[in-house]
């Protein structure tokens, strides 16, 4: 290989010694790259195990908690995502509202089961929105706004269109 190098000329060798030297820059360039790529991720994961042993270290102090939070609930006041539909479409016809609601999501824990329906309410007035916000927050801690998104009407710019997240808890067990 050596003797194949040397028998060319000058220029060859020039231009063979110039592209082995640009690969090895892009080699050079894209392991840096991976380097700092593993290197990130690794810190994205001890800073995840950092919280993650954080939480866990709380543990016994969030689940007293919970226990003292479930203690102050009266089971019978929670709703299921079922009655959490109800009471909503209720809300609502009382406001003078029509809602739209997508199914309810469910999230459970040892002792409480948390349900979020996303209600939709189209060309409504603001009177209304604030009626059924104040009702619903008269049924706090049972039953509240998550979220809440607003947008002015394009043809009447005193009719809203609201798209409300309002969640339950109810006690499990």
């Amino acid at each position: 290989m050596k003797t194949r190098f040397l028998r060319r000329t000058r220029r060859e060798r020039l231009l063979i010694l110039v592209l082995l030297a640009a690969a090895g820059l892009v080699w050079l360039a894209s392991a840096s790259r991976r380097l700092g790529d593993r290197w990130r991720e690794a810190r994205s994961i001890s800073t995840g195990l950092a919280t993650q042993q954080l939480w866990l270290g709380r543990q016994a102090e969030i689940e007293a908690r919970a226990t003292r939070a479930a203690a102050n609930l009266d089971p019978s006041r929670t709703l299921d995502a079922i009655h959490l539909v109800g009471e909503i479409a209720a809300l609502a016809g009382r406001t003078g509202l029509t809602a739209g609601m997508e199914p309810p999501r469910t999230q459970r824990t040892g002792q409480f089961a948390y349900h979020t329906v996303q209600v939709n309410f189209r060309r409504a007035e603001i009177a209304a929105l604030v009626q059924f916000y104040r009702e619903l927050g008269q049924r706090a801690p049972y039953l509240a706004l998550e979220e809440c998104q607003l947008t002015g009407g394009r043809a009447n710019p005193a009719e809203l269109d609201a798209v409300f997240t309002v969640f339950s808890v109810e006690v499990e067990g």
